[in-house]
């Protein structure tokens, strides 16, 4: 008897590998992004900061060290993830972006929270995201490609587009209250 309720619970866990293994496949990990300086009321409001990633796994979050530009081009690659996106289309959506452009804008000394981000450097910025992610999958024990998550797609001119495969959710945090809820899940 002890035998069959040992093995039914192995083949118990080994199903959950097998779908969490199928979910990772099917849609990438699961990020979690942070947004302080929320006004009560809004959602993504202008003025808000982008101040962090985490990576949610296997009920654990793992944050990932992102500068205040790859936070923004994680944020921006999160909110256009159904298609890919050349350097100058990523370049032209910060830029005309108004939650980019007005980055932090409620915070005193706020154009220290603000950055554009220069066409000839997002592949360099694609390299940094993914060698964070590499850090902090290895950190979670999950054997993932950060190129599997952040994936570069060549079209036929050679010009590549980059797209982010996760599931994402914004979490929006009042600075007055320290209260938290979410907004959208990409």
């Amino acid at each position: 008897m002890f035998a069959s309720d040992e093995l039914e619970r192995i083949i118990e866990e080994v199903d959950v590998l097998v779908a969490e293994l199928r979910e990772l496949s099917e849609n990438g990990p699961h990020f979690k992004i942070l947004h302080r300086f929320h006004a009560p009321g809004t959602d993504c409001a202008l003025g808000e900061e982008v101040a962090g990633v985490y990576l949610i796994h296997r009920g654990r979050e793992y944050f990932l060290r992102l500068p205040l530009a790859l936070r923004l081009l994680f944020d921006y690659l999160a909110r256009h993830t159904h298609l890919p996106q050349s350097a100058t289309q990523i370049e032209a959506g910060i830029r005309s972006g108004h939650f980019y452009t007005e980055h932090a804008a409620t915070v005193k000394n706020s154009s220290k929270l603000i950055r554009s981000i220069p066409r000839s450097y997002v592949r360099v910025y694609i390299e940094r995201l993914r060698l964070a992610m590499s850090h902090v999958f290895q950190q979670a024990n999950l054997e993932l490609a950060a190129g599997v998550v952040l994936i570069s797609q060549e079209t036929v001119m050679n010009e590549i587009g980059y797209k982010l495969k996760a599931t994402v959710e914004l979490i929006h945090i009042d600075a007055s209250t320290l209260t938290h809820r979410n907004c959208t899940q990409a």
